[in-house]
Parts: C-alpha cells; sequence; structure tokens
C-alpha cells in the first residue's frame, strides 16, 4: 500500500502539510447551469468549459473538478435542485418562461444559503437586474461576453468568500480587495485578477519538488474579495487587515448610502493612515484624480485608457508581487506513460501496469480527460463506472479499450476538433487551431454542427451540413498583436491604411505558419477567410458586416504564394478589428476595443467552377421573426432572402427574393409585371478564379466579381431560379426556355418543387430558435446536385436576433393628435416605445435626389453626423430608398458610421422604383440591435407620409446640394408599436 493510500499519513514526515491539506474546503464541485442550449454550448465548447476547468484541476493535481450540470428551464432547475444537492447556481437571463428574478426566490425559498449567481448578456440588463434585486436574493450579477474566463472567476470568487475566515485563520493565507460597483467593470476585472494569480500559483508550483509542495501551494493562492460599498471594503479590511496583500478600489461608490465621487481616495487616506506600505491603486473616469491618489501613495489607472485591461495587469505584477494524459506510478508519482490524444489511448491502456490504471481509474481521471477533450460521449459511458464493479483489473483494462475504440469516431461527430498537422488529411469536419476562444461566428457554426450532428443531417433531396473549416483560436490572434507590438498602433487614431499596412509588414508566429501550410497542404479548393471576432454575433450588439471576410482562389501553383494570400488575409481580418468603421461601432456600445478579440474561420468555400468562375447555385439569409409580416403572412413564419450566386448580393442589400417560407408562393415584389422587372435580380457575383488577389488593395474582396445571367445561363445555373419575360405578351413566365428577358425570380423552386427550400429554412430557423431561445438568422449556400446526388445545403452562419418590440399605443395617440402636429406617420415599424430628445433633423430633399449621386449624398451625409456626434447630439434621418444597401440605385449605400449618430431612421419609397425594406441585410441587423427606431413609408400607396413641406419651411441649421439639416426648439416625439409595426413622429411633445 502506498502512502496515498494511508489517511493521516502525509503529515507524520511533513508537520506542515496537514494545515495546508486542510485549506479551501469548501469546494464547489456541483455547479447547476440553467441555460438555453445556445448559452451551454457556448460556455462548454467556443469557452471549453470543461476543458478548463479540467486542466486546472488536474494541472494542480486535485482528483476531481466541478462538475456542470445544464438545464434548460427555470422549472427543470427546481426540480432538479430538489433531487440533489448543488453547491452553486448559475443562471442566464433567459430562462423559457420565468423572470430571473422570480427564479432566485424560488430557490431562496427551499435552498436559502445555496450561491445563486446570474449572468446577464449585457451591461444594461445586467444594470436592472442589480437595480431590484432585494438583498440576499441574487449572491452576485455579472455581464458575460463570451470569456469562459468569468466562469471560472466566478467559482473561485464564491469558494473564496467561504473559505477566507478559515483560510487566513489557520495559514495566513493573503487576500486582495476589489471595491467597485460597476457590474461592467468587475466582471472584467475579476477574470483577469484570476488569471494572473493562476499563472502566479503555476508558477510557484513549479519550483515544488513533489506533489505534497504543489499541492500546498496551489491551496494556499492569494484570493480575491470583492466590496461594492465603502462600509463593505472598510469591514474587510478591518477584518483581514494583516493577511491583505494590495487593494484595488474605484473613485466613486456608495459611502453611507450615497454615490460619492471621491469615496476611494478617502479609502485610501484611511488605509495609510493604519498602514502606509499597503499597495493600493485607485481607478476612476475622472484623470483629474490622478495627481491626489498619487500624493496619498496610491497608483492611479483611468479607466477610459485603451489600455485599461493592460495597466492593470501590470499592477498586480509589478506591485502585488492540460494536455496530454500522464500515466503515472501511484507508489512515486513516476511518469510511466503518456497519451497526447485518444487514437493513442488504446494502445496506451493495454501496457500500463495494472496499479496504475487502477489508480486513474478510481479518479475519474480518464472521464475528465475526455471532457477537457469535448469527448462528451465518451465521457459519459466511462464515468459511471467504479473499479469495484470489475472482476480484477484485467476486465477493467479490456473494457477501457473497448470503449475508447468503439466510441472515438462517434463521440467526434459534431464537436470541435484540435488541429493536429501530422493527422490532418484534408479540411474536414470542423477543426479549431489553437486553445483560445472560437468567437460569435465559429462559436455559432460550432454550435449548429453540433446540433445537425444530433439531428438527422438531412431532407431526402438535400444533405444539410455545416462546411468544413478550421477556426484560429483568439489565442493566435493575442500573440500575434504581442509579439509584434501592435497594439499600440492599432488603439491610436491611425488611419486604416497605416494599421492594414502595420499588419501585412507583421510575420505571423512560426507555429501559426507550419499550421497553416499544413492544412494547405491538402486543401486545394477556394477558401474564406471570415471574422469571427468574441463580441460578433452576441445577443446585443451582433456587429453584423463590420469586418472583414475574404474569397481566396487558393489555387496558386506556388504554394507559397497560397499560404502568403492566406496569411495576409487572416492579418487583415486582424486589422479589421481596429479599422475606422470597428471603433464607431465600438463606441455606440459598452465594450471597449481592448476587450475584442479576432479568431478567424477559414472555411471550404461553398460552390462549384464553372470555367474560370466559382460560385453556388444560389445562397442567401433567412430570419425565424419576420420584422414586416405583409399580405397574411406571419411574423412567427420568418423571412427569407435569396440570390442567384453568393450571399454578398443579399447582405449588402442588392435585388434579391424575399419570401416568407411559411408561405412561399406569396412573393410581394412581383405582384405585377412592372414590379418584378424593377426589383428582380439581373446579375450575380462569383469569384474569379484566374484574378490574383492583391494585398493591399483599394478594394480587397475584389475577386468577387458581378457576371450577367447570361453567363448563368451558359453555365446552367439559371433553369432552376429563373425567369422570362415575355415583351411580345407582356407576361412573365416560369424558367427559362421561352425567348425573352431572363430574370431571377425563384419561381421553379418557390411553386415548381425544383429544392425543397422553404421545408428545410423553416426545419432549421425553429430548430435554431428553439436551441437558442430567441429568433435567429442563418446564412446559407445551396449547391444542385445533377442527377441523382443528394444536392447540399450548407449552413454558413447562425446568431441570435435582436428582437424587441415597444407597447405604444398608436391608435390612441393618433385619435387625440392633430393632423399638423405629425411629421411621420409609418405602416411598417420597428422599435421599441418611445424615443424622446431629438432635436435635429437631417433629410435628403426630395427635390434635389437623383439616383445617380447616392454615393454622393453617403458622403454628405457621414460629414453631417460626424459634426452632429461631436455635438452629442441624437438626430432623425430621412431619405428615399434603402438605407445601408451596396447598390446605389436602390438607396444610399451607407455604412454603419457614417450614420453612427441617427436614433430614428426613416426609409422612403424611390419615385420610379419600389423597393423593399433593409431587413435581412447586415447593416440592419446592426440597427435594430442598438434598438434604433426604424421606419418605412409608402406614400403613394396612401400606407404612411412624411410632412417634407413642414421640413422645407424650417430655417437650415446646414444645408449641401443633396441635404438639409434643420435644428427645433422643441424636441419631437417619436412612438413606435413593435406589436402592429407602427410608429408616428410628432412635431412636438404629446402628453398622451
Amino acid at each position: 500500500m502506498s502512502v496515498w493510500d494511508r489517511p493521516g499519513r502525509l503529515d507524520e514526515y511533513d508537520p506542515t502539510h496537514a494545515v495546508f491539506r486542510d485549506l479551501m474546503a469548501y469546494r464547489v464541485r456541483e455547479v447547476l447551469l440553467v441555460s438555453s442550449l445556445y448559452d451551454s454550448y457556448i460556455l462548454e465548447e467556443d469557452g471549453q468549459l470543461s476543458e478548463s476547468l479540467d486542466a486546472e484541476f488536474y494541472q494542480l493535481n486535485l482528483l476531481t473538478s466541478p462538475r456542470i450540470t445544464q438545464v434548460s428551464t427555470a422549472d427543470e432547475a427546481l426540480a432538479l435542485l430538489d433531487r440533489r444537492p448543488f453547491d452553486l447556481v448559475i443562471t442566464m437571463a433567459r430562462l423559457g418562461g420565468m423572470d430571473p428574478r422570480a427564479f432566485a426566490r424560488r430557490v431562496r425559498e427551499r435552498h436559502p444559503d445555496l450561491p445563486l449567481v446570474l449572468l446577464a448578456d449585457n451591461h444594461f440588463e445586467a444594470h436592472r437586474v442589480k437595480e431590484s434585486n432585494q438583498p440576499g436574493l441574487l449572491d452576485q450579477v455579472f455581464v458575460w461576453r463570451g470569456d469562459v474566463a468569468l466562469f471560472l472567476a466566478i467559482i473561485k470568487f464564491i469558494e473564496d468568500r467561504r473559505n477566507l475566515a478559515r483560510d487566513t485563520e489557520v495559514a495566513g493565507v493573503r487576500a486582495i480587495i476589489l471595491i467597485e460597483n460597476s457590474v461592467r467593470f468587475y466582471s472584467s476585472y475579476l477574470p483577469l485578477l484570476y488569471t494572473e494569480l493562476t499563472k502566479q500559483t503555476q508558477t510557484l508550483m513549479a519550483d515544488g519538488v513533489n506533489v505534497r509542495q504543489r499541492l500546498r501551494r496551489m491551496r494556499a493562492r492569494t484570493k480575491i474579495l470583492l466590496a461594492e460599498s465603502f462600509e463593505e471594503g472598510w469591514d474587510l479590511f478591518e477584518r483581514y487587515h494583516a493577511f491583505i496583500l494590495g487593494i484595488i478600489t474605484d473613485a466613486r461608490f456608495p459611502f453611507r448610502g450615497v454615490s460619492d465621487p471621491e469615496a476611494g481616495l478617502e479609502f485610501v487616506r484611511r488605509v495609510k493612515g493604519d498602514d502606509p506600505d499597503m499597495p493600493m491603486l485607485v481607478q476612476s473616469t475622472d484623470a483629474e484624480l490622478e495627481p491626489r491618489a498619487n500624493a496619498l501613495g496610491a497608483a492611479f489607472l483611468h479607466k477610459r485608457s485603451p489600455r485599461l485591461l493592460e495597466e492593470l495587469r501590470r499592477f498586480i505584477q509589478s506591485s502585488l508581487g492540460f494536455g496530454d494524459f500522464v500515466f503515472v506510478n501511484p507508489d512515486d508519482g513516476a511518469e510511466v506513460g503518456r497519451v497526447t490524444d485518444l487514437a493513442a489511448m488504446p494502445r496506451a491502456l493495454r501496457t500500463v501496469p495494472g496499479e496504475t490504471l487502477r489508480y486513474h481509474a478510481s479518479r475519474n481521471h480518464f472521464s475528465n480527460w475526455c471532457m477537457a477533450r469535448t469527448e462528451f460521449a465518451l465521457a459519459a459511458r466511462i464515468r459511471p463506472w467504479k473499479v469495484s464493479d470489475f472482476a480484477d483489473v484485467e476486465e477493467l483494462r479490456s473494457y477501457l479499450v473497448e470503449a475508447f475504440s468503439e466510441l472515438q469516431s462517434e463521440a467526434r461527430r459534431g464537436v470541435v476538433a484540435d488541429f493536429q498537422p501530422g493527422e490532418f488529411e484534408g479540411l474536414s469536419g470542423f477543426l479549431r487551431i489553437g486553445s483560445g476562444s472560437m468567437g460569435g461566428k465559429g462559436r455559432g457554426l460550432g454550435f449548429i454542427n453540433a446540433l445537425l450532428a444530433r439531428e438527422e443531417a438531412g431532407d431526402g433531396e438535400a444533405r444539410i451540413h455545416v462546411p468544413p473549416a478550421a477556426v484560429l483560436g483568439t489565442d493566435l490572434y493575442d500573440e500575434f498583436l504581442a509579439a509584434n507590438e501592435l497594439s499600440g498602433l492599432a488603439l491610436s487614431d491611425a488611419s486604416d491604411a497605416e494599421i492594414e499596412a502595420a499588419f501585412l509588414a507583421a510575420p505571423l508566429p512560426e507555429a501559426i505558419e507550419r499550421d497553416l501550410a499544413a492544412l494547405l497542404e491538402r486543401t486545394s479548393y477556394p477558401l474564406a477567410v471570415r471574422s469571427s471576432s468574441l463580441l460578433e454575433d452576441s445577443y446585443d450588439q451582433p456587429f453584423a458586416g463590420v469586418y472583414r471576410t475574404f474569397m481566396l482562389a487558393n489555387n496558386a501553383a506556388d504554394p507559397r504564394d497560397r499560404l502568403a494570400e492566406l496569411a495576409a488575409a487572416i492579418k487583415l481580418v486582424y486589422a479589421s478589428t481596429f479599422s475606422r468603421k470597428a471603433k464607431a461601432y465600438l463606441a455606440h456600445t459598452p465594450h471597449r476595443a481592448e476587450e475584442e478579440k479576432m479568431a478567424v474561420v477559414v472555411q471550404r468555400l461553398v460552390g462549384r467552377p464553372h470555367g474560370r468562375h466559382f460560385y453556388p447555385d444560389f445562397a442567401g439569409v433567412a430570419c425565424s421573426h419576420n420584422y414586416y409580416p405583409v399580405l397574411g403572412m406571419k411574423a412567427e413564419d420568418g423571412l427569407a432572402a435569396v440570390a442567384l450566386g453568393f450571399g454578398k448580393t443579399v447582405v449588402e442589400g442588392g435585388k434579391a427574393v424575399r419570401f416568407s417560407p411559411g408561405a412561399p408562393r406569396s412573393v410581394p415584389q412581383f405582384s405585377s409585371t412592372v414590379a418584378t422587372l424593377d426589383s428582380a435580380q439581373r446579375e450575380f457575383y462569383a469569384l474569379d478564379l484566374e484574378r490574383r488577389t492583391r494585398f493591399p488593395s483599394d478594394r480587397h474582396e475584389d475577386t468577387l466579381v458581378p457576371l450577367g445571367l447570361d453567363e448563368a445561363e451558359r453555365h446552367g445555373t439559371l433553369a432552376a431560379v429563373g425567369s422570362v419575360f415575355s415583351p411580345d405578351n407582356d407576361a412573365i413566365y416560369d424558367g427559362a426556355s421561352r425567348a425573352g428577358v431572363r430574370l431571377v425570380t425563384f419561381a421553379p423552386v418557390l411553386k415548381g418543387g425544383v429544392f425543397p427550400l422553404p421545408r428545410i429554412l423553416t426545419r432549421l430557423l425553429a430548430l435554431g430558435a428553439q436551441a437558442m431561445s430567441c429568433p435567429v438568422e442563418i446564412e446559407f449556400a445551396v449547391n444542385l446536385a445533377p442527377g441523382e446526388a443528394l444536392a447540399d445545403f450548407a449552413v454558413l452562419q447562425v446568431r441570435p436576433l435582436v428582437v424587441e418590440v415597444g407597447t405604444e399605443d398608436i391608435d390612441e395617440l393618433l385619435r387625440g393628435a392633430e393632423p399638423a402636429s405629425i411629421l411621420c406617420l409609418s405602416e411598417q415599424a420597428l422599435g421599441q416605445g418611445r424615443v424622446q430628445g431629438i432635436r435635429d433633423v437631417v433629410y435628403v430633399r426630395p427635390g434635389a435626389f437623383d439616383r445617380a449621386h447616392t454615393v454622393a449624398v453617403a458622403g454628405e451625409v457621414e460629414a453631417l453626423n460626424r459634426a452632429l456626434v461631436e455635438e452629442g447630439r441624437p438626430y432623425l434621418l430621412i431619405g428615399p430608398g434603402r438605407w445601408g444597401t451596396a447598390d446605389q440605385w436602390l438607396g444610399i449605400p451607407v455604412e454603419w458610421h457614417q450614420i453612427s449618430g441617427a436614433r430614428v431612421i426613416v426609409e422612403t419609397e424611390l419615385d420610379d422604383v419600389p423597393v423593399t425594406p433593409s431587413e435581412g441585410t447586415h447593416f440592419f441587423q446592426n440597427i435594430t440591435s442598438f434598438g434604433i427606431g426604424y421606419l418605412t413609408v409608402h406614400r403613394r400607396s396612401g400606407r404612411g407620409r412624411v410632412d417634407f413641406d413642414w421640413l422645407d419651411a424650417l430655417p437650415a441649421r446646414a444645408e449641401t446640394r443633396f441635404l438639409r439639416q434643420v435644428r427645433l426648439e422643441r424636441p419631437l416625439d417619436v412612438r413606435v408599436d413593435g406589436r402592429s409595426g407602427r410608429g408616428v413622429i410628432l412635431k412636438e411633445p404629446s402628453s398622451h
């Protein structure tokens, strides 16, 4: 029997060990996670929750890590809490029908001492919950931005709070006090603090010569104490003064019941009076406090610094001084074998000594290792078995060999596999290069990939799948920036061209170059290089279309040229994180540029070659919620927009076919022959396989070229989606067999059943909405198969949709309003409730508008927007056509940063072309995510109006060739009823 099997034996020859063995008596071993399936997936797969937990605990030589149990509704959680014990409950805000506060009250009634934490998606939501939180209801509220480090910090935070009193008493364990009442900031600070402490602990553990010393150092690590008021902070300081390692305090927080802007300075003053040598840091949005903090002997950190977290990390470091499965001999801890991947495990299991096998099996090391590698099915099969369930160790060995051999390939279905260059046989499945987050786009793809693996991924006529992809994790982005010292330039006011040039000149780390070279060695088809930032596709701000995407032919004869092209595309995606467009977008969110991290998705491009061109038969976007249901459509039936060729046509607002998957034969834009001729697609985008991508260039995506429908007909791709206009009969015929003008109407698909697109979209949208607990949007591409082969339906992206509805009663408001008091009335409006405080209107002068000059109009809008943003004045923007379109003939082709100060936007129809609203575009997704009032006016049909005469009669604050800006004495009153889709803008505030 080894000393590990004899309780109490270790302290006989190490008297100090018994003390440290008793530290951290309270451990979070069972965690109940109450979240939608999507949120759970992000934590488990994208954030590698199990892997992160198992890796940390295994590397620190603990026998077990916290076990996460996930449920999707509050009722499931309450039932499970009644059946088995848990150490911590973490709940997301969406609980499938129950308000999180009501859920918390139910938990408290049954389990008054159970720690309960809420994770909010954004700081606005977190602030609302904290404001309404009753004492003793929620232990803490955090903002989660997709980084699993916060999850780890929460577990440590709960453990530290329970263990501190005993651990300081028995062993003098040190602590850091953090005084911060902003949920946004302490949600960023705590993960950083715990990350630095973990690094420090691991460094100290490396100095230990045996397991006992390493375990002792781990258990004696520094703890973090959070206070949100002066009194809470002072109570902690007085109780644990002798054990405080340092103090980090905000400047403003509650003191004597009120928010005091100098409470932090007073706290420093009192602490320094008792202990002049105590390291302290004051952080504030008021830079003028720095000399006063320094005079008191404290360091200072400006909260609005672009390097806030970096400077905080520097203070911690300067002032506050998983992988392989290793088989060991249980008697002396000596390594007797090592396994780097699942494929090698069966071979190792056949040869390791019996006592080693028994040692690891009795401690759940095999199942924990599988969980860390996201092999959930295999882990679930192994974990329930105990060593005592087998007749002898050889029977145990046979079971483990069989389990790892039989379930390895099945367990990999639908999961993200680590990229292994030596075993790489071509881009297949879903791979991860690096260990960081996959970002929003990557985790959305990984999530839907996992769902499709669980479902029957087919429709009888099509194979539904996610195209093979490799995701470069955010850790590689961090490594690239750090190695080339690019953060300073990137966060500065440098131009996009300067930033791109610097990023292109900087080399990728050698390890990344080697992995990319291995990837390309067996990958010779076209590739899409797509942004996937940490914040991209989030619930509150999706960042849709803000960052870069590149299409690469990937067919150069020299592999070095293909590698150089791929590396350049990746670096330019990294650079787009700091573009002026991205910075302008971030400025209107609670996020900081340095908090954003970029992953990159390298994905097989969906399509087929047609001579020198490559493209899918069609592509598009589908939403599970229709913001503008017309002609008997239902909002819940969703909306799809589809186009021949690449989806660039759709997401940039070009001419595409819009229909409801629930009513595919009703296409409002084709209500007449004239309307069909005006709104039908006449050209499409394809990848030019012979055009080399040159970096840098004015337009990096120029490998995508527009082609006419004559090319599609020659390629044989028009017949399935086309129609023909016969001038002789003034009629439109489905299909492309007749003579006449070619049009893209998708009639053969939507009416002729050439491909079951509506049925597939209905199924996928329902699946996504159920899994994410909210409406969703998917991007897709389709390759129609010749003959009897199955067609390919490829899911290119899935993201949650922001759907907020207002509560204004427009009918009641209009009954009490004079017609002359109405500036704008819309029967198709999107927004939430009431918008007040707008006293500036920028509008395109109807008499001056010319569709040939919409690019110039966009430039004039940008100039006025910049001036109004600098003045801090939100404004109403009115103009014809589709805002944010890429087709300058359909509206004004502005980008987000050019209209970032608009609080309400109005679209009016063009005089000669009926234009459908911007729904389904990246521009529209970002507009709606910010809760901007969005009104569409069809004056000619009588469905709404704008009083341009009234605006023209007002004096101009500014006037350009195409625009007028007017400033009002009294603010406008904007009301939107999201239930009915109606909106009204009153010229003066109403009391109704």
